[in-house]
């Protein structure tokens, strides 16, 4: 009788022990010191940003537009690649501090996330305006489909990177959208913004995004 309780007795065990690990939550690492952690509502994605950058949030009277200040201006950076049109696709937006850029042709930058009405994956892949041929890349274990979205209009330029990955039925795009003016209208009295610590800046949040679900 004992030969026959015992393996049923492992086997029991070894359940219980699975089902007990299925069900705890998600346990992720703790912030670093000057590092804050963004999680969703719904509790489906997060990232980190570090202190220095802006947290986004809407105008309470007008929900299309973001503040403070370094989250809008003349080309929306809280956005998806497809502009503002429904801005309500935007969950989240963190911004790089505008008032460091004083005296530079810099306007605005942001790292957003964004959910967009796609029904499939082929159709979440399609990037309406992408510049040359899109590229694959992997954040935190999850493939996503790369593509520049780069646009110029009336002295303004919006360098853009579109990050997108069909998730449990839903498309995300991960953004990073960088405004500029044209410097050389303004007669010398406006220095070029350095790109690269600007994207850099906001790809290092992009590098934190991870499903929690």
């Amino acid at each position: 009788m004992r030969k026959a309780i015992v393996p049923c007795l492992g086997v029991s065990i070894l359940l219980a022990f699975s089902q007990h690990l299925v069900s705890q939550p998600q346990i992720l690492p703790r912030s670093k010191p000057g590092e804050v952690r963004f999680t969703s509502p719904d509790r489906s994605f997060t990232f980190k940003y570090p202190d220095s950058l802006v947290r986004c949030r809407r105008d309470p009277k007008e929900p299309e537009y973001w503040m403070p200040k370094s989250c809008s201006d003349y080309i929306p950076v809280c956005s998806n690649s497809s502009g503002p049109e429904k801005p309500a696709n935007t969950i989240a937006c963190v911004a790089y501090p505008a008032d460091t850029m004083k005296g530079t042709n810099f306007e605005a930058a942001a790292f957003s996330v964004n959910r967009l009405n796609a029904n499939d994956g082929r159709a979440c892949r399609n990037v309406a305006g992408a510049i040359g041929r899109t590229r694959a890349q992997k954040i935190n274990g999850v493939t996503f489909t790369v593509a520049n979205t780069d646009g110029v209009g009336l002295g303004h330029r919006m360098t853009g990177v579109a990050y997108r990955s069909f998730h449990r039925n839903t498309c995300y795009e991960l953004d990073i959208r960088i405004a500029s003016t044209n410097a050389a209208g303004f007669e010398g009295t406006v220095r070029e913004f350095s790109y690269d610590p600007v994207y850099r800046s906001l790809e290092s949040v992009l590098k934190t995004f991870q499903f929690l679900r």
